[in-house]
């Protein structure tokens, strides 16, 4: 091959294709990186690093790194086979495919993840609006659900509380797209262009109802407002917002016309240099700390006070909780085997309650404290009882400050206290408050419905949280589950009604009984 074949139009194209297919690999390995930064984060701060679903958006990236492995394989190859004097045109599929690969739509989601969002849940989110959503519903399929009454979120963040999707329409596609259909505007579309429609759906294949006379972000924005007039998060529907960064506000009158309408919908609407641009994610690394404000953040809407209920008063004297190495017994019921699982694999002290409390003031009802006090009487160890005398400043320790409790209960832990929690815990009185609250219509009259399923203990615990409007912290996620769907159930069209504001904990410790011989 002469020298001028090196430069040939040809070679120019392999040069080209080749260098577009290398850079769009290096940037999906620099995308999963990220994402495996961020998972490793997850790991290690999190009880349960499943509750956060970045499994889809990797999956995905994963799947369009081995296609443009490929592409990049094939077109070498005929390069190679071009030095050999078999010169042939790069294949357009090739081509194709390298241009209209999913690399840039997914660099960008991660990049308004990492850059706009908190308290992220999940990355690619299917929601339904077949009138079964309720408080805490997160979009999990269920049988005989009917994807097209459903809508494809790309980001689930602010702990449930925001969906986010992400459309990289092109203005020239949009505008295209509207004069087709009808749009009663003038369009300046260059209808030689290849027209895309906007993705409502993920890669199973659940394609929404087809409307030939309505434009896909307008049909993408009522889905979402369908959808989540059907879920709620906290006794509150999500917000909504949309980001399509490629679309100017303010230049075609046209388009600032669809906008108005996507707005309608009572979702946010971010555009052009106001939204993050794709491909900024595989500029640089991102270290941990950089990613930090993507955990999860229960406790953020706690109030300074924090009501405690049985199940974790019990949880904060238990000898699971504070001892290592604790070997299990034939004689343990199967749940203290259970819970010694979890607690090796992460202490409940220092990755759940410490964190939840810390900074708070803490009480309880008379009703809870009796309740804890008696099982402690009756099955707890000698550590047990010393660390609920200490937990309630009971004699010979009402005298002592927060550092003293604080020291107090170090020296009957193998965990370091925070020094930020405040103890001891406060016994209330609740029941002639509840009493009062409810004989002047202070709660609404689905408290009635809730009371009915509620033993004395709980009825206790969670409506004095409900009368006095302060967090009550649970691990009796049964419960908690039965008083959110009997709020939905009895909403009655009232939009604000909302029950007790309750955070569950993921696991409870119980008391681990009288047993001898064990090593702690």
């Amino acid at each position: 091959m002469t020298h001028d074949d090196c430069y040939s139009p040809t070679s120019q194209n392999y040069e080209r294709s080749q260098s577009l297919a290398l850079s769009l690999v290096e940037r999906c390995r620099v995308l999963i990186d990220e994402l495996d930064v961020f998972r490793d984060l997850l790991e290690k701060t999190q009880r349960n690093s499943q509750l956060v679903e970045i499994r889809s958006l990797r999956s995905n990236v994963v799947s369009e790194l081995r296609t443009l492995d490929k592409v990049f394989e094939q077109i070498r190859a005929l390069a190679d086979a071009a030095v050999d004097g078999e010169e042939e045109e790069v294949e357009p599929r090739l081509m194709h495919a390298l241009r209209s690969s999913n690399l840039p739509f997914y660099e960008t989601v991660w990049d308004i993840a990492r850059r706009t969002c908190t308290g992220l849940v999940a990355f690619g989110k299917r929601f339904y609006w077949d009138g079964e959503g309720v408080a805490g519903d997160t979009g999990k399929k269920r049988p005989n659900k009917d994807k097209r009454k459903s809508v494809f979120v790309d980001i689930v963040a602010d702990d449930g509380q925001e969906w986010v999707k992400v459309s990289t329409i092109s203005e020239t596609r949009l505008l295209f797209e509207m004069a087709k259909k009808g749009w009663e505007a003038d369009s300046d579309a260059e209808s030689g262009e290849e027209r895309t429609i906007l993705r409502n759906f993920d890669d199973d294949g659940g394609s929404e109802d087809d409307d030939d006379d309505e434009i896909e972000l307008v049909k993408l924005a009522s889905d979402m407002r369908k959808a989540a007039s059907c879920t709620r998060v906290r006794y509150r529907h999500p917000r909504l917002r949309l980001v399509i960064p490629k679309i100017e506000e303010g230049e075609k009158r046209e388009i600032d016309d669809l906008l108005k309408v996507l707005r309608s919908y009572n979702i946010t609407v971010e555009c052009g240099e106001g939204a993050p641009s794709s491909g900024a994610s595989a500029t640089s690394a991102t270290a941990e700390g950089r990613l930090r404000h993507l955990l999860p953040t229960p406790f953020k809407s706690f109030t300074s006070t924090l009501n405690v209920d049985c199940t974790l008063l019990l949880a904060l004297v238990s000898d699971l909780s504070h001892l290592k190495n604790i070997e299990p017994s034939p004689t343990y019921h199967k749940a203290i085997i259970r819970q010694l699982e979890f607690e090796r694999e992460r202490p409940l002290l220092t990755t759940e309650l410490w964190p939840a409390m810390e900074g708070h003031a803490l009480v309880c009802t008379e009703e809870a404290a009796k309740r804890m006090r008696e099982i402690v009487n009756t099955i707890g160890t000698d550590t047990e009882k010393r660390r609920t005398e200490i937990l309630f400043g009971d004699s010979p320790f009402e005298s002592w400050d927060t550092k003293s409790v604080i020291q107090g209960f170090q020296g009957l832990s193998a965990y370091e206290i925070p020094p930020q929690l405040k103890m001891p815990v406060k016994t209330v009185e609740a029941k002639s408050l509840i009493d009062s609250a409810i004989e002047q219509g202070k709660l609404p009259p689905v408290s009635r419905k809730v009371a009915e399923i509620l033993s004395d203990i709980n009825h206790s615990v969670f409506f004095y949280g409900w009368v006095t409007g302060i967090t009550t912290i649970s691990s009796n996620r049964t419960v908690v589950k039965q008083i959110e769907t009997i709020v939905e159930q009895h909403r009655n069209g009232d939009e604000d009604l909302e029950g007790p504001q309750i955070w569950v904990c993921d696991t409870a410790r119980s008391l681990i009984g009288k047993e001898k011989g064990r090593k702690s």
